[in-house]
């Protein structure tokens, strides 16, 4: 295997592990042990791979999925501290200040909940205008998901879509392909909040197991729960954007669910992802909280 390829096999899962633990110790002894090398060498390795620090890396997520929580949730400043992995107040305030240049309590009063102001009646005249259709929102729980993926770094509007095909080829040669498997894409950042050569987006294809990964195609189990749903047609790019607001209009309209953050998922219910092709089938799922259950953990 070429060198650069085991390289980045060895950091997918320690990334996919990240995402999912931000709550958790992440410390470069830690991080460095799940990866079966050496601090020294994984630093350099996850530096010259990913272009930060393991410590920077790991804050960064976590500021920026505190600050998309203080957008569209209504928890504690303490409760969103615990949430990204910070033990008091005063260490994530601090932190949040020198990362935005403002305090989690001003960051709230000047970004929070924006998409809550748009007007629901607008919104049947923007779908007629940009060309999409979006069904009415439900709650559905979903199972967790196994997938393989590449990762793409760039603004979702740039997601270069040859991934899929180059997943499809891989999981025919590992006999992964089943006659039923999903093309998926999650989102990982706020684009609003994450620089646009940060944003993660994992282009993905459901397999029936667990496999190890393999150069640039990671392992990982999308996670279930309750989702707010929509299925959208129209194209990709900015209508598909745009829909996403009228999604998050109809959100505040449902009675007992409050949205709780990323990753928002998409399953793509055609057989090829061709952006351009014009009247693509896409399920929209939004993670969601009944609001009596208060803040998960």
């Amino acid at each position: 295997m070429h060198a650069a390829q085991e390289n980045l096999q060895k950091l997918m899962p320690v990334l996919v592990y990240i995402q999912t633990h931000l709550d958790e110790e992440l410390s470069l002894s830690y991080l460095a042990e799940a990866a079966g090398l050496s601090e020294f060498y994984f630093h350099r390795l996850f530096l010259e791979r990913v272009g930060e620090t393991p410590k920077v890396y790991v804050q960064r997520l976590r500021l920026e999925r505190a600050a998309y929580q203080l957008k569209i949730w209504q928890g504690t400043i303490l409760d969103i501290a615990l949430n990204n992995g910070y033990q008091h107040h005063e260490t994530f305030s601090r932190a949040f200040k020198r990362w935005f240049g403002v305090s989690p309590q001003q960051y709230r009063y000047s970004y929070g909940r924006t998409w809550r102001d748009q007007t629901p009646s607008q919104q049947p005249l923007n779908r007629l205008i940009t060309g999409y259709t979006l069904s009415r929102l439900t709650v559905q729980r979903l199972s967790p998901i196994a997938v393989a993926f590449i990762r793409n770094l760039g603004a979702y509007i740039d997601v270069d879509t040859t991934y899929y095909d180059r997943l499809w080829r891989w999981a025919d040669s590992k006999g992964l392909c089943t006659g039923d498997n999903l093309l998926i894409g999650v989102g990982h950042d706020d684009p609003a909040i994450t620089p646009a050569d940060r944003v993660r987006f994992d282009v993905c294809i459901s397999v029936p197991e667990r496999f190890l990964p393999e150069g640039e195609i990671g392992y990982q189990a999308l996670p279930g729960g309750h989702y707010a749903v929509a299925s959208y047609t129209g194209p990709f790019g900015s209508p598909l954007i745009r829909a996403y607001d009228d999604f998050f209009v109809q959100l505040t309209q449902l009675k007992g669910v409050e949205i709780i953050g990323l990753p928002v998922i998409e399953i793509y219910r055609m057989t090829r992802v061709n952006p351009a092709y014009v009247l693509n089938h896409i399920d929209i799922y939004v993670p969601v909280v009944n609001t009596a259950d208060g803040m998960p953990r």
